[in-house]
């Protein structure tokens, strides 16, 4: 023990393996698999039609030949392992998140060092990552720890902890006038993988290109064309191309989600991490601080837009606390050196502040690792569910999903009408939408909605009883639907209805 107190290499390590090594394992083992709604679904049924075919792959969500977004490098290559290693689907997102693990905590380590410039910055920022929250706040590009025991698979992870290598890696070459070459690859890689993680990569490293307090003009000039190289590169990804991707954001009109402006999400996504900006303001950072407070004025000024309609902006928020966990792990860092000289009640307001996140980190790992059991073995597996129901239906005949019931059956293999959250490469997604929804207007008759489903190759209408759903089931739907199909079958929390 007093060598790990004594070297701040193992007790990082240490530490990180603990957190996010049980994490990853958690993730591996199969969790919350009685939720619709799940980002998990997309994926597996991403990493199904890649694993059949790595190199032509079906589209994963409709019988079309179009490609998918998801068709990235990450992806692409863990399938590609899979295929070789024969790995089914559940077993290649599984080793995903023990990629992202890694990935995200060497991220950390390399940050940590660069940022804080002492051995104990990478240990500080990944306490200040994992127990600065004091909510189980738990949504797809957070670092928290309820997001990474549901998704530390997930690309957004993964973009996590390339963007704390790039920003790393700007650092040091700033500081030491080395070669930028090595940002090309890794800029292709982020932005063929998620576009959107990467943009919010690229817009901090823009941050410490324009005020990190060392580094020629030349220097910098040399990061923004690798940065730029990189994107050029990833034009090339012959999978799908990165910049169609943004361009067609596939339904505009898309809304939903949980409310990110409602007083308790801005209140686990802020507190403690506002006590960031004190760590930032202090003077042993005040060269350094400068980054880190531009992006984070950045991402929350991106992030209040969404207030006013424009919803891609919600997802700003998470690195606006990502910024103020950096500051909030140069604020330990501050106490850990000034400790002996503070004031006893000073002393026991930050033992008490402390015993207190260790106490919700506690609470939150047990309700998940019990409660969670509980629903999940009361409501059963939305995805066995899904592949009972569908087992006799060829998967290249797709079915219609009433909203997120859409997910678990795409994961089986099946295809679907339509999905309800937005796909750029799908032409005419707007339409299948539409169409998906109007298969399960009450008011149709018969005729109406036989006709309708023909016209998409679907004559078999799914629905989760159970939810929760996105939009509310209509009233009259199931009478409707029972009186007008002619076989019905349930399995778990899905009924299927056939016209024909």
């Amino acid at each position: 023990m007093r060598r790990l107190a004594g070297s701040p290499n193992l007790c990082f390590w240490a530490a990180g393996l603990l957190v996010y090594g049980l994490a990853a394992w958690y993730f591996a083992s199969g969790h919350f698999l009685n939720q619709s709604s799940r980002d998990l679904w997309q994926h597996l049924a991403t990493l199904r039609a890649l694993i059949e075919n790595p190199f032509d792959p079906a589209n994963p969500f409709v019988a079309t030949a179009e490609g998918s977004r998801h068709f990235h490098p990450y992806w692409v290559s863990v399938a590609l392992l899979a295929k070789t290693v024969g790995w089914n689907e559940w077993q290649a997102i599984a080793f995903a998140g023990f990629v992202s693990a890694t990935t995200l905590l060497a991220g950390i380590h390399a940050f940590g060092r660069a940022f804080y410039r002492t051995p104990w910055g990478p240990l500080a920022l990944l306490v200040a990552m994992s127990l600065g929250w004091s909510l189980p706040v738990s949504h797809t590009g957070y670092h928290s720890l309820g997001t990474l025991i549901e998704g530390v698979a997930y690309p957004a992870t993964l973009l996590i902890g390339l963007s704390l290598l790039l920003w790393a890696l700007v650092i040091r070459i700033l500081e030491r006038s080395a070669p930028a070459w090595p940002i090309v690859p890794l800029a292709a890689f982020m932005f063929a993988t998620h576009q959107l993680g990467a943009g919010i990569g690229f817009l901090a490293a823009g941050c410490f290109i324009l005020l990190w307090p060392e580094g020629s003009l030349r220097a910098r000039a040399a990061i923004a064309a690798a940065i730029a190289g990189g994107l050029l590169l990833a034009a090339a990804w012959p999978y799908h191309s990165p910049f169609e991707a943004i361009a067609r954001t596939g339904n505009p009109s898309w809304s939903g989600g949980i409310d990110f402006y409602g007083p308790t999400e801005m209140f686990g996504a802020f507190v403690p991490a506002l006590a960031g900006l004190w760590g930032l303001r202090h003077p042993r950072f005040a060269r350094a601080a400068p980054p880190v407070l531009a992006a984070f004025a950045a991402f929350a000024g991106i992030f209040a837009l969404g207030g006013f309609g424009l919803l891609i902006a919600t997802r700003f928020v998470m690195p606006a606390v990502l910024m103020l966990h950096i500051g909030l792990g140069a604020l330990l860092l501050v106490l850990a050196r000034d400790w002996p000289t503070l004031c006893r009640p000073a002393q026991l307001a930050l033992f008490a502040l402390a015993a207190a996140l260790l106490q919700i980190f506690a609470l939150f790992a047990y309700t998940t690792l019990t409660a969670e059991r509980l629903v999940a073995r009361k409501m059963g597996s939305a995805y066995d569910a899904a592949l009972a129901l569908t087992r006799d239906i060829p998967d290249s005949r797709p079915v219609a999903a009433y909203d997120v019931a859409a997910w678990p059956i795409v994961a089986t293999g099946q295809r679907v009408v339509s999905v309800p959250w937005p796909e750029p490469m799908i032409d005419g997604l707007a339409a299948r939408q539409a169409a998906a929804e109007r298969l399960f207007d009450p008011a149709l008759n018969r005729g109406q909605r036989l006709r309708l489903a023909r016209a998409w190759g679907a004559t078999t209408l799914v629905l989760d009883r159970k939810g929760p759903l996105r939009r509310p089931m209509p009233e009259g739907l199931l009478e409707a639907l029972e009186a007008q199909s002619v076989r019905r079958a349930e399995s778990g929390r899905f009924l299927r209805f056939d016209l024909e």
